[in-house]
């Protein structure tokens, strides 16, 4: 791993990497039209319930217009910085990084990438103005992806990482940056 810090428009630029835009399909593909078929159930649920969108126009494409590029923003330079500091995909299904990565928005939280999914699922609620979805589904929502993260990511961050995982663990908050601690180097 280099000890340089990529520059902004090398970690924009990483998408053109394999191990990154292999991940686009599963998100364009699979994750987005599957999160907004979701929404669309919030969206039917909500009628039998008799209950209205709660955002109204325009202020829900003026907070989606905002919150969802930022989403898109956090994880596309999440997974660039992760590919470059890591030396590999930013996906484990796709063989994961081959150096630990404790720098960058790594060390601020360690999956700052769900941050970024929970502004675009956000977005989306905000847009369609589901009581259901928001309320109900991205709870939900957040909650699998936490858990996933806390559980089955990092039970395989612990056995290639071992101790140098487990005292960043330790000293890195799990989604929620702390800013104003100080920040880890691996």
């Amino acid at each position: 791993m280099t000890d340089r810090e990529p520059t902004f428009g090398e970690i924009m630029g990483a998408l053109r990497r394999p191990a990154v835009y292999l991940n686009v399909p599963v998100h364009a593909c699979v994750l987005i039209p599957v999160t907004c078929l979701i929404a669309y159930l919030g969206i039917r649920v909500d009628r039998k319930l008799g209950w209205t969108p709660f955002v109204e126009m325009p202020w829900n494409v003026l907070l989606f217009a905002l919150l969802f590029p930022l989403g898109i923003f956090i994880v596309w330079y999440t997974y660039g910085y992760l590919a470059i500091k890591g030396e590999g995909s930013p996906a484990t299904h796709l063989g994961g990084t081959r150096q630990l990565v404790t720098t960058g928005p790594f060390a601020l939280c360690r999956h700052p990438s769900i941050i970024g999914k929970f502004l675009g699922v956000t977005a989306l609620g905000l847009l369609v103005g589901s009581p259901t979805f928001m309320f109900v589904i991205i709870p939900l929502l957040t909650a699998y992806s936490l858990l996933t993260a806390r559980f089955m990511q990092e039970r395989l961050c612990v056995k290639l990482w071992g101790d140098a995982y487990r005292a960043y663990r330790k000293s890195t908050p799990l989604v929620v940056p702390h800013p104003w601690r100080r920040k880890h180097r691996g």
